[in-house]
């Protein structure tokens, strides 16, 4: 989920001054003392309240997290002491005032900005909150998604992968990429039939906020999303786009629904939908960077291609620190994405890539 607003820390962070490491608290006034004798005059625990006064020549055993008494100005690691009875020495030289000491406010102070709206909420982040007192928060309500996989041709088991069959595999794609944005839902298929898939997408729509449709987007005898999505009020935001896979993308829009007609090739669908889909649904959730992100990596081979007016979403791993250029990259061979780590992008004007040149690289999530 992503915050809502912005989030001040009730407190600050640290509450008070605290150890860094187990040792000894002391004052160390101006700096270290060669071979100076300390008398320990007792003990701090984490959860004690750490109001022991300390005076020039004392020192307190003190634990991670324990609190600092005013009256020490250094914590001394308990590696770094010689420890006859009742006495320490210092050991190491070089340590000065106020070392492992993680002072009041050090991290934040009350009433500073702990999270920014748009944050994603990450586990860390429930528990940095936690550690602040703050038990609730307000967050982008995510969007409900309908997903309906057109088509003729699939098989519902191997018995039935008869000529001409395939196994279903666009709908549980995008099941599994919603589920990792923390977008749970199902799919349906539909056979390409007009009515029957006014009828599914009417109803889906009920409880849908956003509609991904695959299939049907092309200009086929039996290519009925964008009829059907216009008959039911929708208005062509635009069809077609200049890239490879995924030319036949639509999008449109009724009132505050929004509906994706993805092609059918299952490397076009994936492709498209972490280059729109995915950037749509972080808006709508708030995100500040709802794009994927991206590094820069030099190319591990070259990459040449002829001249067909598109942009081209090549799918590419990480190996030795590079960005490798994967095979079989049509748009139904979705072994490549697979094994992809990210998308190297080949404008339409860069027909040659060259081997070791720095190449923007998008991680897929």
């Amino acid at each position: 989920m992503y915050l809502s607003q912005d989030l001040q820390s009730p407190i600050d962070h640290p509450c008070f001054d605290q150890t860094a490491v187990d040792g000894y608290a002391l004052n160390l006034n101006q700096g270290y003392t060669p071979n100076k004798t300390y008398s320990i005059i007792g003990e701090i625990k984490a959860g004690d309240a750490g109001n022991i006064e300390i005076k020039e020549g004392e020192a307190i055993r003190i634990f991670t997290g324990a609190s600092v008494p005013k009256s020490a100005d250094s914590v001394v690691m308990q590696e770094h002491i010689i420890k006859d009875g009742n006495q320490i020495k210092i050991q190491k030289e070089g340590i000065l005032k106020g070392a492992n000491i993680r002072l009041k406010g050090e991290q934040l102070t009350k009433g500073s900005t702990a999270l920014k709206k748009g944050t994603l909420l990450t586990a860390a982040g429930v528990g940095f909150l936690a550690s602040l007192g703050i038990q609730q928060v307000s967050a982008y309500q995510k969007p409900l998604i309908g997903i309906v996989v057109t088509g003729n041709e699939f098989a519902e088991g191997v018995n039935e992968l008869d000529e001409g069959k395939i196994f279903e595999s666009n709908g549980q794609m995008l099941v599994s990429a919603l589920q990792k944005m923390g977008i749970n839902t199902s799919y349906k298929t539909c056979i390409d039939d007009i009515v029957s898939l006014e009828e599914m997408l009417i109803e889906k729509e009920k409880t849908a906020d956003v509609l991904l449709i695959t299939g049907g987007v092309s200009v086929g005898d039996y290519d009925f999303t964008i009829p059907v999505l216009e008959k039911m009020g929708y208005k062509t935001i635009f069809h077609k786009i200049k890239q490879k896979p995924g030319k036949p993308l639509y999008f449109g829009k009724k009132g505050n629904k929004v509906a994706f007609g993805l092609p059918g090739n299952p490397r076009s669908v994936m492709v498209c939908f972490y280059q729109y889909v995915y950037s749509y649904l972080n808006q709508l959730m708030g995100s500040s960077f709802p794009d994927l992100k991206s590094i820069l990596l030099p190319l591990a081979n070259d990459y040449k291609r002829k001249a067909d007016g598109k942009v081209h979403f090549l799918s590419a791993s990480i190996v030795n620190n590079e960005a490798n250029l994967l095979n079989k990259q049509a748009s139904h061979m979705l072994q490549s994405l697979a094994l992809a780590d990210g998308f190297v992008i080949s404008k339409e004007d860069n027909l040659f890539l060259k081997k070791g040149e720095p190449i923007t690289f998008q991680l897929i999530p």
